[in-house]
Formats: C-alpha cells, sequence, structure tokens
C-alpha cells in the first residue's frame, strides 16, 4: 500500500525544523556570513553576490521552478516530499485600512505604497533569522522555526538533550525581537507609508511539501488552527502595535504581566482569548 503522503520523512522533515540537521547547520553558518540578500529559504545561501565563474554547488543559484529555494534545495524537497508537525513561533503583519486606501489612491500610488511596506517588514524577517512564508496582499508573515531560527553560536554550551527545548526559546526570542522592530518601524513611518499591526504566536503547525500540477512548482506551507489563530491576532491589532500571545511568552521567557492585557473574541472560539500588547 502506498505511504499517505503526510506521513513521507516525517523523521527527516522533523529534524530539519524542529530540532535542525548538522549538515544543513554548517551550511547556514557558513552561508549567512557570505554575500548578501536575498537568500534561499531553506539552507540561507545568498543569491545577492554571484561568484565570478558562475555558481557552484557550493553556492547554488536559484531554482528556476522557484526562486524562493537554491536549485539544491528545489531538488531536497522535490526528492523528499512530505512533513511534520513542529512547535514554532509565527509573526504576521497585516495593513490597516488596506481595501479603503485602494478606492482611494490612484492605483500605482497604491501599489508603490504596498511594496514600501514589504521591504520594510520582510528586512525585518531577514535580519532575525526568519523563514519567510508568504507575501499576499496586504499582508506578510514568516516562521521561525527552531531547527533553522533558533540555530546560534551558543549552541556548543547547551546540553544535547537540552538543545531542542534551548532552540525553540531561541527562535520565539528573534521573533519578539522582529515584533519589536516592526513596531518601531509603525510608529516612525512617514506620512505615506502604509499604518499595519503585527501578531507573535507560538503553537504546534504541520509543515510540509505542497504541490500543483505534477511539473508545477513544489513549496513548503504550514497548516493548523495556530496558523489561524495567529492570523486573527493580527487582524484585531491596532496599528503601530503587536499582539502577543501567553504560548509565546512562555516560549520567549516573557514576563506576561510586564505588558497590557487585551481580551479578544474570535469567530468560533467560544470564550474570550487573553493576549498582551506591545506597543
Amino acid at each position: 500500500m502506498t505511504q499517505p503522503a503526510a506521513t513521507w520523512n516525517e523523521g527527516l522533515w522533523h529534524m530539519l525544523f524542529a530540532v535542525g540537521h548538522p549538515d544543513l547547520i554548517a551550511k547556514q553558518k557558513r552561508f549567512q556570513a557570505e554575500g548578501i540578500p536575498p537568500r534561499c529559504r531553506l539552507c540561507m545561501a545568498p543569491f545577492g553576490k554571484l561568484p565570478v565563474e558562475g555558481w557552484t554547488d557550493e553556492h547554488p543559484g536559484p531554482s528556476n521552478r522557484n526562486p524562493r529555494f537554491c536549485s539544491l534545495c528545489d531538488h531536497f524537497i522535490r526528492a523528499n516530499p512530505g512533513g511534520a508537525k513542529v512547535t514554532m513561533t509565527m509573526v504576521f503583519a497585516d495593513v490597516r485600512g488596506s481595501t479603503a486606501l485602494s478606492e482611494e489612491l490612484q492605483l500605482e500610488e497604491y501599489v508603490r505604497r504596498i511594496n514600501a511596506f514589504y521591504r520594510r517588514t520582510t528586512s525585518v524577517f531577514v535580519q532575525t533569522d526568519g523563514f519567510m512564508m508568504d507575501v499576499i496582499g496586504d499582508e506578510v508573515f514568516a516562521l521561525y522555526p527552531p531547527g533553522f531560527s533558533g540555530v546560534s553560536n551558543a549552541d556548543s554550551e547547551v546540553a544535547e538533550a537540552d538543545l531542542a527545548a534551548f532552540r525553540t526559546a531561541t527562535a520565539a526570542r528573534k521573533a519578539l525581537t522582529a515584533a519589536r522592530r516592526l513596531v518601531e518601524i509603525g510608529k516612525s513611518r512617514a506620512p505615506n507609508d502604509l499604518p499595519f499591526g503585527v501578531s507573535v504566536h507560538t503553537g504546534v503547525v504541520y509543515i510540509g511539501t505542497i504541490q500543483g500540477a505534477e511539473e508545477g512548482i513544489s513549496d513548503v506551507r504550514i497548516w493548523g488552527v495556530e496558523v489561524n489563530k495567529a492570523a486573527r491576532m493580527c487582524a484585531q491589532a491596532n496599528p503601530g502595535e503587536a499582539l502577543v500571545s501567553p504560548e509565546l511568552c512562555a516560549a520567549a521567557d516573557l514576563d506576561p504581566a510586564e505588558l497590557p492585557e487585551r481580551l479578544l473574541t474570535f469567530k468560533g472560539i467560544s470564550h474570550p482569548v487573553s493576549v498582551r500588547v506591545l506597543a
């Protein structure tokens, strides 16, 4: 019997995103010190600096199927379809009043402002080792998987048994740093910059491959109720503030008492949800 796609290579995907694969970590650390963004979403190979003789296996170029991955990682995704449940942190940033602005502004001006929003927010994710997931309409969001974002120079000081928890906490703190920077950007925006809200949440998601037509582009996506919760939190954040979940506070070792509390109501959830306001 053919094995369900959802369980293919589960151990490999869990190692990559929840803990970190030793070979990939070694590549990441080297690539992060070389070149300039943009980079491959998996191994961090820089696309912004081309070797004189062209790309090699050591510095693979963008995939011609999906330019968000390098050619080697694109091959890996196609050769190892599947996924796994992983605890990770998500950061959403969403423009406020976008629909009204799209009616008010000339189309070219609206697109210019949206592109400026993309540049300001995605640069923060790059600087904090976020795993850029999507830029959709007036919203961007990034993941902070422990196996990627949680890898740090302090790993060698941590016992092997504690490494996964340490990387989960490190990734959550990087996501919190990203949220703080986004709040600063939101507060200091120029008159023509678009206002936006932010959310940060930690939870168990399913991360894995998705593929369209047989010869189409393979990509990495996440699913689960925690993704919906993070997106709904962002939808209720005021311009220039970030809403932080209790789970994020616990993962990042942040004392929630330091931040104001707010109760939110989500469709489909019978009781109010308590969050903290980073503003």
